[in-house]
């Protein structure tokens, strides 16, 4: 017979008895083998020591921790380790029974005759040894007491002793860079987890075909895809644990002339419609509802109506007065008036008095044109794109807004705001068979304009041979630095279609490389040799149009510095072509990408919508463009593979691409006298043109009595008590304090960012010194 084996395993820290195993036999070695493993493996994670853990705090705290127990609290980090692990395992003396401040302390060489204890006193202050209270207490029996921590400070012990929560999380916050956050704040930080939803592709629900259905972990949502039978609009919805729901609907509005019909058209499909037959519906919304926010916008080549709301019955109220606003405005002649243009006196009921032009639109971007920097920006576009959609003013030129007519308004609507036309989004937690239940309500009787010839398809611009320049001129400005220097240049680039989302991308990051940092090139070699003031107004990457764009310039130069600055950009291009970006600088860029993709607050619906639409109105696939994660990935494996990634980019679309304008401003002292001359003519055309003058006189009258005219709000939906959720929401909020600091800790999903805020008292700082705070801030946060 074999020996008797005799196995004894222990584990440190926990109570296992030994066991005593025998074998028989050689082979019976590998069933040792076998229970010794077992045994190992069911091993417990192994606590941090009581010295790791307290190590993970402050000079201050750990003083705190000595102070609750009146025990010294002075010396280095490593005496007061020392101090709290000894008096953790041997527990401290008890308070003096006489003093009732001072501890207990043993004769170390005690005599004969002489007590066991004393009490030695107490310093007046732990904050500092100044002064020091005397006791003659002895006593020769005393008991320890165990080492106490803060009960509010939310303290557990086990075995040895955890950190205490609150002043770690605290410290972690206060010191981002040293430590990662708790692991239970951490869990929090990434809930809710992306939802899960009962959908598969291919189902019809509710009038609607589901396309596709993509988990995008990221931004903790799930995006479904879906398109309605009858009219073939596309749906896009962003299944979201999220109580800021979001509903919009887009269309593509690509003007062919200046007269501005889409940006007039937005305004008056918001007066009224067939069934909410009241002016200015969503203005008197504001007090019959809960929505936290409601606009509509006017792009170059879509509009958009938008609403968002925490209230469901709110949610499907906005979104029926939205729905008939855009499909089934009035479009009344007098709406189309007030909003678009008109002829009127300039005192209404004086019909002596000089006729001139009037209307919110018109005046609106009167306005836009009194801005050079808006004439700028503007102006480089319709040079940019001569031959495309973007060649005109979307949002309407003052000297061709009067050409528009009530009737081309009526057929820019029928032609453009049609289902098939749309782009219906939708975001949040309400239930999504609801939502497209409601708007099959309305789309379903469009089957017969099934066929309907909706805006066709936008080309591209083509691309120059050459280079061109264009002159522009604008008004003085109000506040001007220096007299001699009030020139404005800039380079703009035609780059690739924004329907290639892996380019789009690419050129994001080379764009924001070049311009939008200290460290960029165009910063070292433009602003910080002092040509300018600053950029020019539209510096940047462009992604608003159908071919994206980029512009970089300075403002605020002299007239002989436009072709230095021109030489310094195109030299500026070929140095970085030869030589890079620097590693530090793309790292930042792509932690910048991160922390945008993480940092959601409560529109993060609306910004997902206005990120997605300028290029999914182009028939990109909107779910693409979110996963953003997969184009960071993407791109390091690519600058793995070839390093030299942006330098082709950049020697790709900006040193051999021919498709440049140089854009040049200079101010004209009588720009402001030549506009208002231009008006004055355009005004005396539109009355030789109109027959009756009385007439104008009289709708003038009739709109203003429209105007002032009681409106019937019972129409529009409104929210009862009942509605109401009469739940507040509490956000829980620990307390604590860092010595002298109270500090407020707020746990909330926050994709794992930690966002730290601080208050400082400037009771104390001298009247002379406080109208330097503003600068301090603004470079203490650089």
């Amino acid at each position: 017979m074999a020996p008797i084996t005799r196995l004894s395993l222990k584990r440190e820290n926990n109570n296992i008895s030994n066991s005593t195993d025998e074998i028989e036999g050689n082979n019976d070695k590998k069933l040792l083998e076998i229970k010794k493993q077992k045994t190992i493996t069911t091993k417990k994670p192994k606590s941090p020591s009581l010295r790791t853990q307290l190590s993970a705090m402050t000079i201050p705290v750990l003083k705190n921790i000595l102070r609750f127990n009146h025990q010294n609290p002075f010396g280095n980090k490593s005496d007061l380790l020392s101090r709290i692990i000894y008096m953790v395992g041997h527990g401290i003396y008890p308070r003096c029974p006489k003093c009732t401040r001072g501890r207990l302390k043993p004769r170390l060489h005690r005599r004969k005759n002489q007590s066991k204890y004393y009490c030695p006193g107490f310093p007046n202050s732990f904050r500092a040894p100044a002064s020091y209270h005397q006791c003659d207490h002895v006593i020769d029996e005393c008991k320890k007491e165990k080492f106490r921590f803060p009960s509010n400070l939310n303290l557990k012990i086990n075995n040895l002793i955890s950190v205490m929560n609150l002043l770690r999380l605290c410290h972690r916050i206060i010191n981002p860079t040293r430590f990662s956050l708790n692991r239970q704040l951490q869990k929090l930080s990434i809930a809710p987890k992306t939802p899960l939803t009962s959908l598969s592709v291919g189902q019809e629900l509710n009038g609607y075909i589901v396309k596709e259905i993509t988990p995008i972990p990221e931004f903790r949502l799930t995006a479904i895809k879906l398109q309605h039978k009858l009219t073939g609009c596309q749906h896009l919805h962003i299944d979201r644990e999220h109580k800021n729901n979001v509903w919009s609907v887009a269309f593509q509005t690509t003007p062919k002339d200046d007269t501005g019909v889409a940006h007039i058209l937005e305004h008056t499909a918001l007066c009224g419609s067939e069934k909410f037959p009241c002016r200015d519906p969503f203005f008197k919304m504001t007090n019959r509802s809960m929505a936290t926010f409601m606009n509509a916008f006017t792009a170059s080549d879509w509009t958009m109506y938008a609403f968002s709301t925490q209230n469901q019955k709110d949610y499907f109220n906005l979104m029926s007065i939205y729905l008939d606003a855009v499909l089934h405005p009035k479009l009344d002649e007098y709406d189309f008036m007030q909003e678009g243009w008109r002829l009127e006196h300039e005192k209404i009921d004086d019909p002596t008095s000089p006729i001139v032009i009037k209307g919110v639109v018109f005046n609106e971007m009167k306005g836009v044109f009194s801005n050079s920097h808006q004439v700028y920006a503007r102006q480089v576009q319709n040079n940019l794109m001569p031959t495309s959609t973007y060649q005109y003013e979307s949002g309407g030129d003052p000297e061709k807004i009067p050409i528009l007519t009530w009737n081309a308004l009526r057929e820019f609507h029928t032609r453009h705001y049609h289902p098939s036309n749309g782009r219906f989004f939708t975001y949040g937690s309400f239930p999504l068979s609801d939502t497209l239940a409601f708007l099959n309500d309305y789309l379903h009787h469009y089957e017969q304009q099934k066929t309907k010839a909706i805006s066709s398809k936008l080309i591209e611009e083509s691309h120059w041979n050459k280079s061109r320049s264009v002159n522009i001129t604008c008004s003085p400005q109000s506040f001007v630095v220096d007299p001699n220097k009030t020139t404005t240049v800039s380079v703009s680039y035609l780059l690739g279609s924004i329907r290639n989302t892996w380019e789009t991308f690419l050129l994001n990051i080379v764009c924001s490389l070049l311009v939008e940092s200290e460290n960029s090139p165009f910063y070292k070699k433009l602003i910080i040799p002092n040509i300018g003031n600053s950029y020019s107004p539209d510096t940047g990457f462009g992604r608003h149009t159908l071919n994206t764009t980029f512009h970089v310039g300075l403002q605020d130069i002299s007239k002989n510095d436009v072709d230095r600055v021109v030489k310094i950009i195109d030299e500026t291009f070929q140095e970085v072509a030869r030589k890079g970006f620097e590693q530090s600088q793309i790292d930042a860029l792509l932690h910048q990408f991160e922390l945008g993709i993480k940092h959601q607050d409560e529109n993060f619906g609306l910004k997902i919508i206005l990120g997605l639409i300028y290029s999914w109105i182009h028939d990109t696939d909107p779910i693409d463009s979110l996963q953003i994660t997969k184009y960071l990935e993407k791109f390091n494996d690519e600058m793995a593979k070839n390093p030299r990634l942006l330098q082709d980019i950049v020697e790709k679309y900006f040193l051999k691409n021919n498709h440049k304008l140089i854009a040049t401003m200079n101010i004209d002292e009588e720009y402001s006298e030549k506009k208002k001359q231009k008006e004055s003519q355009l005004c005396q055309q539109l009355i030789s043109q109109c027959k009756d003058k009385q007439l104008i006189y009289e709708k003038g009258l009739e709109l203003q009595k429209r105007q002032s005219a009681p409106q019937n709000v019972d129409v529009l939906p409104t929210l009862s008590i009942t509605d109401i959720d009469k739940k507040a929401i509490r956000v829980p909020i620990i307390q604590g304090q860092i010595g002298n600091t109270y500090v407020q800790l707020c746990e909330q999903p926050t994709n794992g960012i930690t966002y730290f805020r601080c208050l400082l008292n400037t009771f104390e700082l001298p009247n002379e010194l406080k109208s330097y705070l503003p600068l301090f801030i603004n470079i203490l946060t650089k």
